[in-house]
């Protein structure tokens, strides 16, 4: 095989950044540099030894493959991929190349999460739709309570009236009376009012009750709506004052 750089074993690692006349020693210390986890002092040996120009093919092919693992190592995926595929150029079934380029892309261009399953997707749309109508039913409620109350408060209103009316009528009544008393009982008890009565006030019928959305099977966990509840007023039983 077209290793030679692996035969290299355990040699005594140059200077990071010293001038060498051996771009195969360079060579052989930053792949000792790269399998000791010396990555940057591994990308500076190889880079010497490549900027040589001195290297045989199969040595400068190795080199940049190398090289390009180291910049992986570092977190580089640009310069790996760059180095994958020179290395690639030179020997394009070396297998080991084709591994770091893919690798490298990976790290440049990291494929998309994967998105959600068709079940996933059907399951959140149950859940979107069971909010939708469970929305709506609060705002339907809401609304029915606030058209009830102003119900209520017309109700007050009108009883208010009417007392005050029933109360006017009842002094001009008791003036008459008070006034006949002076005069003629004989003809007093014929044309006397009769005393005035209090009128009724229908109460307001209170919001029909709308059942909440039913929740699926999918939708199982969902809070249940809560009872919807209402304080019905009697109507106001008012005895006439005489």
């Amino acid at each position: 095989m077209r290793r030679y750089l692996l035969a290299a074993g355990a040699v005594v690692l140059l200077a990071a950044g010293a001038a060498s006349a051996d771009p195969l020693g360079d060579a052989k210390s930053g792949l000792a540099a790269f399998n000791s986890g010396d990555n940057p002092t591994a990308i500076k040996l190889f880079t010497a030894a490549l900027d040589s120009g001195r290297l045989t093919r199969p040595d400068q092919e190795l080199a940049y493959v190398k090289r390009a693992e180291a910049y992986l190592a570092a977190s580089d995926g640009k310069s790996a991929l760059t180095d994958a595929n020179h290395a690639l150029d030179l020997d394009p079934r070396d297998s080991e190349a084709v591994a770091t380029r893919d690798r490298a892309q990976a790290l440049v261009n990291p494929p998309p999460p994967p998105g959600p399953t068709p079940s996933e997707i059907a399951d959140q749309k149950v859940k979107d739709d069971y909010a939708a109508a469970q929305a709506k039913y609060e705002a339907q409620k809401k609304a029915d309570a606030d058209a009830y109350a102003q119900q209520i408060a017309d109700y007050d209103a009108k009883i208010k009236a009417t007392d005050a009316k029933h109360t006017a009528d009842l002094a001009a009544w008791r003036a008459d009376v008070a006034a006949c008393k002076g005069g003629d009982l004989t003809k007093c008890a014929t044309t006397a009012p009769a005393p005035p009565t209090a009128q009724a006030v229908q109460a307001p019928p209170p919001p029909p009750v709308k059942p909440a959305p039913a929740a699926t099977q999918q939708t199982a966990k969902a809070a249940p709506a809560p009872e919807k509840k209402h304080t019905v007023l009697p109507p106001l039983d008012r005895p006439a004052i005489y």
